[in-house]
């Protein structure tokens, strides 16, 4: 890894312990929950947090790579700064008061919301958070350590809360409460940094700071709404047709690809400033740094999808216990998306984004997106989670071959 410099290397080693709060702190309490919950509720539990997943991409509406990008071209520039939190801080308190709205309707007109609306409201505190936590800020300016700092000390605060309170299949709305507290109370810490580093000046209440940041967020937001719809749709989907049964029996199997797959994450995470920087200053010693972080990637994640297709058994076992054997299945037909996923970040966020492609990176993953919901639907009725899961890795497929082709034909990645 000589071409990652001492900086973004450090970056990087933030970024990993940071993951390893968010997914396998999590997964301290996973194993406990699918054997508490039992499958059915564990699907309901797994079932609402997929809808407040989609709840939470409308308050991020792209922040975390356009104020990112933005952050990092005027990282000096306080003024700049100060105008961006502001901004982007208004716009997602506006967007929060459209999530809360889209709650009451849920939860007022649709059965299947009525019947666990109690645990749907036990996630808003993590759209609290979400508003707070100025993660963009922290990546933009490269300074990671504050995320590593904020995201452990909020998730060693609640992770045993979960044991000591949560018993059995009627303590699921106080376990959607424990896991949502995480985010608010990391948002919390991390304005309490924000105002001892003094990095933010005075505020900022300007309409055109808000439509602005709308504005330059679209094309992303357009783009996460479609990986949403053919990810977390699925779950939703799923649960509707097939019940939460099902629904357990994939969750259990998704949970354990994405912690996996999630160890990736900061490498993408930390190369994205630092490529969106050297691509406006230096094209060349840029696309040397996505073909090498390529490799590496490549590498890494197709030794993740081969250890979880054959291990898949044991670690179900382990993990889920008894009861979860249809999750095997489902585990290796999700095993080849770490890579899959990969090499597609690469293609999208790393080239197409860096070069200004927004407009078609949002209409590949759109294009996706609205395919794959119309598939999974009669994939979830005729083969319930199994169909879900293909309907999945499907997409993943079309999207990294779409911006394969895409790239190559406009040859960004010529020097």
């Amino acid at each position: 890894m000589r071409f990652l410099k001492s900086s973004l290397s450090k970056n990087v080693i933030y970024l990993f312990i940071v993951q390893g709060s968010n997914y396998l702190l999590p997964l301290l309490t996973f194993p406990y929950l699918v054997r508490v919950l039992g499958v059915e509720t564990f699907g309901i539990f797994s079932f609402t947090q997929a809808t407040f997943l989609y709840l939470t991409l409308i308050i991020d509406y792209g922040f975390n790579l356009t104020a990112t990008q933005e952050v990092a071209k005027n990282s000096q520039d306080k003024s700049k700064i100060s105008e961006l939190f502001w901004g982007v801080s208004c716009s997602k308190i506006l967007l929060f008061l459209i999530a809360i709205t889209i709650i009451f309707f849920l939860t007022s007109f649709i059965e299947e919301y009525k019947q666990y609306s109690n645990v749907l409201w036990c996630f808003v505190p993590a759209l609290i958070g979400n508003v707070i936590y100025p993660v963009w800020l922290f990546q933009g300016k490269e300074e990671m350590k504050w995320l590593t700092i904020t995201s452990i000390a909020s998730r060693v605060m609640i992770l045993p809360l979960t044991f000591i309170i949560v018993h059995d299949s009627t303590d699921v709305a106080i376990a959607a409460l424990i896991q949502s507290s995480a985010n608010l109370i990391a948002g919390m810490i991390a304005i309490i940094i924000l105002v001892k580093k003094k990095w933010i000046g005075k505020c900022q209440l300007k309409s055109k700071l808000i439509i602005s940041n709308l504005r330059n967020g679209w094309h992303v937001f357009i783009s996460t709404s479609a990986i949403t719809l053919y990810t977390t749709g699925v779950v939703v989907v799923l649960g509707f047709i097939s019940g939460p049964v099902a629904v357990g029996y994939f969750n259990a199997a998704n949970t354990l690809r994405n912690a996996i797959q999630g160890l990736i994450n900061p490498i993408t995470q930390a190369l994205y400033p630092r490529v969106s920087a050297t691509i406006t200053s230096d094209r060349k010693a840029g696309i040397i740094l996505i073909k090498r972080s390529m490799n590496i990637l490549s590498l890494t994640t197709a030794i993740m999808s081969i250890f979880l297709f054959f291990a898949a058994p044991i670690l179900i076992e382990i993990s889920a216990g008894s009861g979860y054997e249809h999750s095997i299945l489902i585990l290796r037909i999700l095993s080849p998306i770490p890579l899959l996923v990969a090499l597609s970040n690469v293609y999208g966020i790393q080239v197409m984004l860096t070069h200004g492609y927004k407009k078609e990176f949002s209409r590949i993953l759109l294009s996706v997106g609205l395919i794959s919901f119309i598939v999974v639907f009669p994939m979830s009725y005729l083969f319930s989670e199994k169909g879900a899961a293909i309907t999945l890795l499907l997409a993943e497929i079309l999207v990294t071959f779409m911006m394969f082709i895409f790239v190559n034909k406009n040859k960004l990645l010529l020097p």
